[in-house]
C-alpha cells in the first residue's frame, strides 16, 4: 500500500528533526511531505534532502494538508503528523490493515498514542474507542472516540468525505472522524502503541476555550449530541472499562484531573 505522511510545519519547531526521523524509520515504504509557508521551503528543502516539501497556499493547517494530498500523486494511504509528533515503528501496523481490507476500499484504521513531553519522554496515553461500533454513541456524549494521532485514512475516505473542512483552524481533524462516523464509514482499531503526542508550552491544544468553541461548532454542524439511553450508558462504561490503565497512569502521574484538564495543564 503506497503511504503518504503529510506534515503541515511553520519551520520553527525544534522537535521537527525528531519528527521527520520518525517517519523515516517506520518500516513500511512510505512517502513524506512537509507543507510550509513558501519562505521556508528553500531551507527546509536543504534541511531535509530526502524528505519532498511543498510550499502551502494560506489557509491554515487543514487547507495545507488538503493541499499537500491533492498535489501529491499515486497515495493510497494517508497521516498527518503535527511537527512535534512522533510516528512509532508499529504505525506499520495500520498499513498492514489497510492493506488487507484491499486497494480502493474507505477505511480509518486507529491505535493506542502515547503522550510525551518534550524531553520524549511519557506523561501518559490517550483513550480510545475499545470497539468502533460504540463511536457515535461516544460522539454524543462528547467522548473523543478516535485522535488524528497515528490514524490512517485510505484515499477512498478521503474522497467520500471531500477532505478536511478548513473553517475549522483548531479541530479539524476531530470534525473529519465525526464526519466519517455519521457517514458510515468503516473503522479498525489495531491494538499496538502507534504514535506520540507532545505536549510543549504554547502549543494550540492548550487555548482551551478556543478548542471548546470549535467543539461546539462541530457539534452544531453535524447534530452530534443526540439525546442519551441506556445505549449511551453501555458504550460509556464499555470506554471507561477499556482506558482503566490510562486512567489509572493519569492519577498516578498527575492527580484527578480530567483529559482536556491535563491538556491544559502539560500543553
Amino acid at each position: 500500500m503506497n503511504l503518504l505522511v503529510v506534515t503541515p510545519t511553520l519551520g520553527k519547531s525544534r522537535w521537527l528533526e525528531e519528527t521527520v526521523a520518525s517517519v523515516l524509520r517506520l518500516p513500511v515504504a512510505h512517502r513524506h511531505i512537509l507543507v510550509c509557508p513558501e519562505a521556508e521551503r528553500d531551507g527546509l528543502g536543504r534541511r531535509f534532502p530526502h524528505v519532498q516539501v511543498m510550499a502551502e497556499p494560506d489557509g491554515g493547517m487543514y487547507a495545507a494538508v488538503n493541499h499537500a494530498l491533492k498535489a501529491a500523486q499515486a497515495w493510497e494511504a494517508f497521516t498527518y503528523i503535527n511537527d512535534d509528533d512522533l510516528l512509532l515503528p508499529d504505525f506499520a501496523a495500520t498499513v498492514r490493515t489497510a492493506a488487507s481490507a484491499g486497494a480502493g476500499q474507505p477505511l480509518l484504521v486507529y491505535g493506542r498514542v502515547r503522550l510525551i513531553d518534550g524531553s520524549g519522554r511519557r506523561i501518559g496515553a490517550i483513550p480510545i474507542s475499545p470497539r468502533p461500533a460504540l463511536n457515535r454513541r461516544l460522539y454524543a456524549l462528547r467522548l473523543e472516540p478516535v485522535y488524528q494521532h497515528g490514524t490512517l485514512i485510505t484515499r477512498a475516505a478521503w474522497e467520500a468525505l471531500g477532505g478536511f473542512d478548513p473553517a475549522f483552524r483548531l479541530c479539524g481533524d476531530s470534525e473529519l472522524l465525526a464526519r466519517a462516523c455519521l457517514a458510515g464509514l468503516p473503522f479498525r482499531r489495531v491494538s499496538r502503541m502507534v504514535a506520540a503526542f507532545r505536549l510543549t508550552p504554547g502549543q494550540l491544544s492548550k487555548n482551551r476555550a478556543a478548542m471548546e468553541a470549535e467543539r461546539r461548532r462541530i457539534d452544531e454542524k453535524l447534530g452530534l449530541i443526540t439525546p442519551s439511553s441506556w445505549r449511551h450508558q453501555a458504550a460509556r462504561l464499555a470506554f471507561r472499562i477499556f482506558n482503566l490503565p490510562v486512567y489509572v497512569e493519569r492519577v498516578a502521574r498527575h492527580g484527578f484531573i480530567s483529559f482536556d484538564q491535563m491538556l491544559a495543564r502539560l500543553g
